[in-house]
């Protein structure tokens, strides 16, 4: 089934998006879908979380090929696909697998990628540089920045082999799976999970890839069942799924470019903008410029081009006037951001000049932004990296999910910025362009 959605969207410029970015897109994911003949109502206990539509078209078929024991074919998969970014800056492409044990197979060969049993530590914490221009009365959060660890250990053979002896005898392979995958972080399956679980697996006989298969679909649709579908089917060789979440429900990571939320600034109101990618805390973890511009647009409404100004008292009433409703739901990095941003955009003359003449004049026409595309990317079972080793081409260093459920935690920490923070391999694959103010529209 090709991508459709209730919300207005546009194809992606892709001569406009690498430009911006730098980058090279990639266009390297399979061209079809799955063999024909695949019968998906074995697998109607997903009903409880997901579409019969996209059991039928993607869950399903997933779970037969798994049960067949069919890997090392690049089957199409959830955004960002089977085919990333390989080592490096080159525009070269690696495949990470398609089904999720085979995903997992390869993982085990990253450092720190499966079955990570070493008590070194995953991360450390440094602070976080203070910001070089805050004329507002409203205190500079005070923020932590949380670094992944630059080397992991390595699954040993034995390690793996022993593993995947137990899977077929334990009592609960679901919550084996997924310590697997991440053995430090708190489960995501409940009781409900445990029930749809059950009851496919007993009209299947279970394998191991068929298991590993059950236990992703059950974890991304547990995320989709509380996070109602607006548009699905795939797109450029991935499966999409796109869900609608409040600005405020998304958790900001990490510091943004002051030139970069100003271009986004503009494409809000020319171009809109991709989904932001979402892991399981709900942590932004591609799309940082997109939503600290959606917030900074807010800041901006209602404002007049004649109190633009750091001198002005009714900027300044105005500022606090927002802040007071809305920096509790902003969170200490977001309003730290967005504070910083906007001291820095209007001390500079272009940019000011630009806030002036098409920002501000554009907030009288549309409503504020509360409602973002978003892009569920599952943090466990994908292959986040760290930054500067993989776009520098030299290893492969997971970075494990504990980072982001310590985030979690702990409002005040922010990932790092120059490289040394996760990458989620995401940054190369278009996606449609939705028109945010559309949306938005009351």
């Amino acid at each position: 089934m090709n991508f459709r959605t209730v919300l207005p969207y546009r194809e992606p410029d892709a001569a406009f998006y690498a430009d911006l970015k730098h980058i090279t897109v990639l266009d390297h994911q399979p061209s079809e879908a799955f063999e024909g003949g695949e019968d998906a109502e074995p697998f109607i206990a997903l009903d409880r979380f997901v579409s019969a539509e996209s059991r039928d078209a993607f869950y399903g078929p997933r779970l037969e090929l798994a049960q067949r024991g069919i890997l090392g074919h690049d089957f199409i998969s959830r955004f960002p696909g089977t085919h990333v970014p390989d080592l490096g800056n080159a525009g070269q492409v690696r495949s990470v697998g398609s089904l999720a044990y085979d995903r997992f197979l390869r993982l085990a060969r990253w450092q720190g990628g499966v079955l990570d049993e070493s008590t070194e530590p995953v991360f450390t914490t440094g602070s976080t540089p203070r910001a070089g221009v805050w004329p507002w009365a409203f205190p500079e959060p005070e923020l932590m920045t949380i670094i992944p660890a630059p080397t992991r250990s390595v699954v040993s053979d034995l390690r793996l082999k022993l593993f995947l002896d137990q899977l077929l005898l334990d009592q609960d392979p679901l919550r084996l799976i997924e310590s697997a995958w991440s053995p430090r972080t708190g489960s995501k399956h409940g009781k409900t999970t445990q029930e749809v679980a059950k009851e496919i697996l007993g009209r299947r006989d279970p394998n191991p890839p068929f298991l590993f298969e059950l236990e992703d679909a059950l974890a991304c649709a547990t995320w989709m069942q509380n996070h109602s579908s607006v548009g699905r089917g795939f797109y450029r060789g991935c499966w999409l799924e796109v869900s609608l979440m409040h600005l405020t429900a998304i958790r900001n990571t990490e510091l943004a470019q002051t030139a970069r939320v100003l271009q986004e600034l503009r494409s809000l109101i020319t171009r809109g903008f991709a989904p932001i990618v979402v892991n399981e805390y709900n942590a932004n973890v591609d799309g940082t410029h997109r939503q600290t511009a959606s917030w900074l647009w807010n800041l901006l409404h209602g404002l007049s081009v004649t109190a633009l100004d750091l001198s002005s008292d009714q900027f300044y009433t105005h500022v606090a006037s927002f802040l007071a409703r809305h920096v509790d739901l902003m969170g200490p990095v977001t309003a730290r951001e967005v504070l910083r941003i906007l001291a820095e955009l209007i001390v500079d003359p272009a940019s000011h000049r630009v806030l002036a003449t098409e920002i501000l004049p554009a907030t009288r026409s549309h409503s504020q932004v509360w409602q973002l595309p978003v892009l569920f990317l599952r943090e466990a079972s994908w292959p986040t990296v760290r930054y500067r080793e993989y776009l520098g081409g030299d290893r492969a260093v997971r970075v494990d999910p504990l980072v982001y459920q310590r985030m979690n935690e702990d409002a005040s920490l922010v990932l790092p910025a120059h490289g040394q923070g996760p990458y989620h391999l995401t940054d190369r694959e278009l996606v449609p362009w939705f028109d945010i103010l559309a949306i938005n529209r009351t």
